[in-house]
This record gives C-alpha cells, sequence and structure tokens, in this order.
C-alpha cells in the first residue's frame, strides 16, 4: 500500500493543500468584530459531509487559542458523548461551568451560574453526571426554593456574573449533522437559552442539508422544508460557509493520489490509460468526487485492493471498476450477474437477433437499465460512458478497431481472460497468474526447466484458450522456450476441441496461432530438430502444417529450410498410409495426405498418390471415401461433401467413374449432408452417392 493514509477521517490541520489556512484566518477576524458589536452570538461553519469540515474547524480553534490581543476560552463540546438528551443537557452546563474562572474571586460568581443551570437542569439526573457536585447543587435548589428565588432572577445573577469575564467563552460542536433528530432540537434549545448569556458564543458546524433534513422531521417543521430553514435562521446569526473545492482543487488531488499510486505500484501509464481516465473524470468521476472525503475515499479504496492484483489487471480498468464499487454499488453488483454477458460480448441472443439495434436505441435501452440499478438521472449518461470505456464489446458493432486490438492484447475488465480478477481482487483459482506465467517462460528460456514446462502443459490441456491468448504477448524473444513448448502445443492440438461458435473460440485454432508464433522465434539451425521433435507427437505434423498454412496468410517470414522439414515428415508419415489398406486409416491420419498436398506442393505429392492407387495399394471407394469432408457443429462431427476437386487433381474423375462402374450401377440414394457420423462406411455412402450424381450430370452435359 501507499505511504499516505487514504483510510485517515481526523482534523488534518497541518496539511493546508486547500487553502484553508487563509479561510480560517477571515473567520477568526470576524469572530472577534463579532464580540465587539454583541454580548452573545451563534454561527454556523457550514460545509457538506468530507469537505474539510472539522480541519477548518481545528484551524479555526488553533487559531482562538493562539491569538493574543483578543483572546478566547474555547470549549469542544461533542454532543455525542452523551447517552441520552438529559445527559446531553447537563453536560453542556458542566461544560460551561468549568470554563469559567478557577481562582476564589471567582468562586461566588461560579457558584451563582451554577445556580441558574441547576433551577433550569432535570433533577434527576444531576447525580448520574461526572463533574457535578450533587449535594451542592440541590443545597442551592432548596435554597432557592425556600427563598421563592424565581430562575428569572438566578439568570440575572448568573448574567451579572459573567459580565465580568475577561475572555470570552466559545463553544465549539462539530458533526450536529450526525445527532438524532431530538438530540439536535436539545442542542439548539440550550444553544438559545444559554445562548444570551453575555460573553457566550458558539460556533457550530454541520452539513446543512443534512441538519435541515432532521429538522423536517419534527413537530417544529412537520416536514416543510422552508419551515426547518426559518427555524435554522433563528439560531444561526452569522454563516461561515467553507468554500467548495475549485475545479482545480479537485483535479490536484486527484492528481496527487493516482501518481502516488502509480510511483507505489511501478506503474508506468500509457498514453492512451491516461486519456482515457482524464476524460472520464471530465465526463463523470468529477460529479461524485466533489469533497477530499471522496477523493480519499475512493482511493483508499483503490490502494487497499489493487496490491494482490499488481500486475494482472490494467490499473485504469481497475480504478475504473472501484469508483462504481464505491459510489454506485447497485450497478457493481449487476456487472457480474445480469449485465454480464452483453459487456463481454457473449450473449448470444444479441448476435443473432433478426435487427440490429441503433447507437440511440442501444444507449437509451442502457439508460433504462441504469435508471433500475438506482443511478440518480444526471449521472446515468457519465456511468454509462465509463461502462462503454471499460467494455468496449457494449459498442454497437463491437466499437474500434483500436479498442478492440487494445483489449485483445491488454489486461482490461473488458477481456474475458481477466475480468473475474477484478471482482476476486485476487487472481482466481481456475486461472494461471501472468506473472508467474512469464516467470516460468523465462524459467525455460533459460534453463529448459521441467516443471515450469509442465505447469504450462496443465495449463494449456485444461484451459486451452485463455492460455493460448496470454502466452501470445509472452514468447517473443524467446527462442529456446518456443522450441520447448512446441511439442507441449502438439500434445493440446491432440485434444484441442473445434468448436466455431463458442464464445471462448476454436480450442484448435488458439493452439494453431499460438504454435505459429512459437515456429516464427525458432533459430534457423534448431528448426530441424524441433520439427522432429514435435512430429513424436500424433498431431505433431499436422499442427505444424496448420501452423505453416497460417504463417503463410499473414506473411510471417519463414526460416530457411522450415517447409522443407514439415514437408519431409508429412512424405514420411504418408509414405507408411500407402502400405496399409484405406479402410484401417483413421480420418485423422489421412489428414496428413491433405496436409502434405498443401505443404510440399501438388506436383510432388499427386504422383505419388496417384501410383498407391495404380498399383492397388489404394482401393478407389475408399480413396473417394476418405476425401469426403468433415463439418464440426459445437462438438459433434457430420459428413460433408465430397472433394471433388482432389479426386480430379490427383488422378481424375474418370478413373472413379470406370473402377467403381459396377457399384454405382445399382439404385443408390442421394445421401443426406450434415447428417452421418464419421465411420468408414458412411464415408463410402457419401462418396458413391455424391460420385454417381456427379458422373450421371457430366455425362448429360455435352462436352464443349
Amino acid at each position: 500500500m501507499s505511504q499516505r493514509s487514504y483510510f485517515r477521517d481526523d482534523p488534518d490541520p497541518n496539511n493546508d493543500r486547500l487553502e484553508r489556512e487563509s479561510f480560517a484566518a477571515r473567520t477568526i477576524n470576524t469572530l472577534g468584530e463579532i464580540r465587539k458589536q454583541s454580548k452573545s452570538s451563534v454561527s454556523g461553519l457550514i460545509a457538506p459531509w468530507g469537505a474539510g469540515k472539522s480541519t477548518t474547524l481545528q484551524m479555526i480553534v488553533d487559531g482562538l487559542e493562539r491569538h493574543n490581543t483578543a483572546p478566547w476560552t474555547v470549549v469542544d463540546l461533542n454532543p455525542w458523548l452523551y447517552s441520552d438528551v438529559d445527559a446531553l443537557q447537563l453536560g453542556f452546563f458542566v461544560a460551561l461551568r468549568e470554563a469559567l474562572p478557577k481562582g476564589q474571586r471567582w468562586s461566588r460568581r461560579r457558584e451563582r451560574v451554577g445556580n441558574f443551570f441547576t433551577a433550569i437542569s432535570p433533577m434527576g439526573k444531576v447525580n448520574g453526571l461526572a463533574g457535578v457536585d450533587a449535594s451542592s447543587a440541590l443545597e442551592s435548589l432548596g435554597e432557592k426554593i425556600a427563598g421563592d428565588v424565581s430562575a428569572n432572577a438566578l439568570k440575572k445573577k448568573a448574567e451579572e456574573a459573567l459580565e465580568e469575564l475577561e475572555k470570552p467563552i466559545l463553544f465549539v460542536m462539530d458533526d450536529l449533522d450526525r445527532l438524532t433528530p431530538e438530540e439536535l432540537l436539545m442542542v439548539f434549545k440550550l444553544v438559545r437559552l444559554v445562548g444570551r448569556l453575555p460573553n457566550i458564543y458558539y460556533l457550530l458546524a454541520y452539513d446543512e442539508k443534512t441538519l435541515l433534513d432532521l429538522i423536517q422531521q419534527t413537530s417544529i417543521a412537520s416536514g416543510n422544508r422552508a419551515r426547518a430553514r426559518d427555524y435554522m435562521e433563528k439560531i444561526i446569526q452569522v454563516r461561515f460557509d467553507v468554500p467548495d473545492l475549485r475545479p482545480r482543487q479537485k483535479a490536484n488531488l486527484v492528481d496527487s493520489a493516482i501518481n502516488e499510486l502509480l510511483a507505489t505500484y511501478s506503474i508506468e501509464l500509457s498514453k492512451v490509460d491516461g486519456e482515457t481516465f482524464g476524460s472520464l473524470y471530465r465526463k463523470c468521476l468529477r460529479h461524485y468526487l466533489t469533497t477530499p472525503r471522496s477523493i480519499n475515499r475512493y482511493f483508499a479504496q483503490v490502494d487497499a485492493f489493487y496490491n494482490s492484483l499488481n500486475d494482472e489487471v490494467n490499473f485504469i480498468d481497475f480504478a475504473l471498476v472501484t469508483f462504481i464499487r464505491t459510489f454506485e454499488p447497485g450497478a457493481y453488483k449487476s456487472l457480474t450477474g445480469a449485465w454480464r454477458d452483453e459487456l463481454l460480448g457473449e450473449a448470444i441472443e444479441l448476435h443473432f437477433s433478426r435487427t440490429e439495434e441503433s447507437v440511440s436505441d442501444k444507449e437509451k435501452r442502457w439508460h433504462e437499465i441504469l435508471a433500475d440499478a438506482h443511478i440518480a438521472t444526471a449521472n446515468i449518461p457519465g456511468i454509462y460512458k465509463v461502462l462503454l470505456s471499460l467494455f468496449p464489446r457494449l459498442h454497437p458493432g463491437g466499437g474500434s478497431f483500436s479498442a478492440r486490438q487494445r483489449l485483445k492484447e491488454g489486461q482490461g475488465i473488458g477481456n474475458r481472460d481477466y475480468f473475474d480478477r477484478y471482482f476476486n481482487f485476487g487472481v482466481p483459482d481456475d486461472d494461471i497468474s501472468d506473472v508467474s506465467l512469464q516467470r516460468y517462460i523465462n524459467a525455460i528460456e533459460e534453463s529448459n526447466e521441467t516443471a515450469s514446462l509442465n505447469i504450462i502443459r496443465d495449463a494449456l490441456l485444461h484451459d486451452t484458450q485463455r492460455t493460448c491468448r496470454k502466452m501470445e504477448q509472452l514468447l517473443a524473444g524467446k527462442p529456446s522456450a518456443s522450441a520447448a513448448l512446441l511439442p507441449v502445443l502438439a500434445e493440446a492440438y491432440a485434444v484441442a476441441d473445434h468448436e466455431l461458435f463458442s464464445v471462448d473460440g476454436s480450442a484448435l485454432l488458439h493452439v494453431e496461432q499460438l504454435a505459429s508464433l512459437a515456429i516464427a522465434e525458432l533459430e534457423p539451425e534448431n528448426v530441424a530438430e524441433t520439427v522432429n521433435a514435435v512430429n513424436g507427437q500424433d498431431f505433431g505434423a499436422i499442427m505444424l502444417s496448420s501452423a505453416l498454412s497460417t504463417m503463410k496468410d499473414s506473411e510471417t517470414p519463414l526460416q530457411p529450410g522450415l517447409v522443407a522439414c514439415i514437408a519431409r515428415i508429412l512424405e514420411e508419415r504418408v509414405d507408411a498410409l500407402t502400405r496399409r489398406p484405406l479402410a484401417e486409416v483413421s480420418s485423422h491420419d489421412f489428414r496428413h495426405v491433405y496436409h502434405w498436398r498443401v505443404t510440399a506442393g501438388k506436383d510432388i505429392a499427386d504422383p505419388r498418390l496417384k501410383q498407391a492407387l495404380l498399383d492397388g495399394r489404394w482401393d478407389a471407394l475408399d480413396f473417394a471415401a476418405r476425401s469426403v469432408s468433415v463439418v464440426v457443429s459445437g462438438r459433434a462431427e457430420s459428413l460433408s461433401e465430397l472433394h471433388f476437386d482432389v479426386l480430379d487433381e490427383v488422378i481424375g474423375l474418370n478413373y472413379f467413374y470406370t473402377e467403381l462402374e459396377t457399384v454405382m450401377s445399382g439404385d443408390i440414394p442421394l445421401p443426406r449432408m450434415h447428417h452421418y457420423a464419421d465411420t468408414i462406411e458412411n464415408r463410402r455412402f457419401m462418396a458413391l452417392g455424391q460420385l454417381k450424381q456427379r458422373r450421371d450430370r457430366d455425362r448429360a452435359t455435352p462436352e464443349g
């Protein structure tokens, strides 16, 4: 955590970043003028909660106590210390009596003041209050009754005594806005009563809005705001309104806090992130961060929880989602609940909606959603802009290209790979830390560490897509680690699903993409050795061939000899297949034929395949059957179209028409597409049906 204590809520008069010292000095001077013009007065120090009211009050008190030319006796009375209204009343009187001079000359005057207090105090509570001489108080009360001395007469004597004070007494009361309505009225009653005594002054500190709310709840106002304000104006004679923070002051406080956190956690903020936070501060955050307390409260939350996520999430995104958590908890709860799928672009029903939602319609819908989360109407547009920044997929069309690219490459909350970290306040158990993953790759690069390799293998096998996406950013400049990881990728490739319509993407394609990046990092002298190592895995040659196609499509530079090495291992595998009946060759193994043709070139592969057919090593029907394509829907595979182009390029369609003439002479129904499971019998059925249809169509179409 940072060195600054954002959790501190005590007055801090030694820190005058908000220029309160000059305001306090002006207040002290004004109080001096008030005492010259009035024997007693009630002033109010007014500011919203968290605006630095207590700090300013402490500055005023310190200044008054140091004021040599016009000294004061300052009494700090905290109404919160008293358990009920009666105790508060007695505590009030005792505090005033204790503030009187202690010398012999003042003993009789103190007694007169005490007699007045005793006369108007609740008798039953006198014994229970520390600091009150109960026997003396009751004795004086008895004398008062016996002598028929009225409360007014006692008050007059108390006034005469207080007229003799050399230093006026200033009662300072803070946090009146935290009292109950009943307690607040008692304070005002006492202030009005004792406030008429000479040399007794009051400085009451409070949040005006809250105080008016409290008075509205009493019989004095009966829910009428205007009556509550009129009552307040009868109590408070002089207002000292603590100045609101100027925009520049608020921005300076926020900048200071951000910069301190960046330094604490050694974060280098990118230009884009800096501009993002600045823009959203102007559009939204500044309307919430209006007082020192609200600013400290916000950054206290950021500071308290970011440490466990340092280098694991995007700092600005974390700061923004913490802002929502701190000030709009209703919206925060919905981020992981009802809103999650749409925010992350995983709401399938929206993707397949018949009508595309316009920008204005989407904004209107989301404004209604935010209103249902109890966000104030004035704040809804700003919060929506924060959500659009955090979750680019919330934009119609998925946002700009740069936003999507930043989302893909960064650790933002809008990236499904990182979303849960922001709410878990740490890396979940089913996730792998970015810091740890980088450390494992470095260990493999430096010493081919087996333990690190096994950890990554486990992550690739059990969390393929997310691990691949993270590793894409970590292999650059790591040739040794890339070479060691390629055989592991082949293991993952063997069990990877090919779910094209999954919101998480195809695991198979993720592995291919990562393999292409790893191949690109290989040192030229290590290409052959690495290719051989990968070929030791059942799916190694196919993965390398697929990755090679990806590299060619993206125009990635290829190492010398790379294509020849991959073509060689594919040729070896196909050569082994030509010595086996195709009925015994699996669909997976026959894929090596396709990849060999692509990698080595048809001019090299096709003559060898043709010869295997001509000399009888391969059966014509089974070759056609193995050339039927497979489609994937979810996790299910089914047979589809026959690759006529492969048959034609290898040996010509007429060869199959001739070889299969007898078989095709029978009644063969046209097979249904995407219906049959992948078995050799179904493949033969699909091949025969489609070949017969094609033959009949070719014969019905005159040449030329």
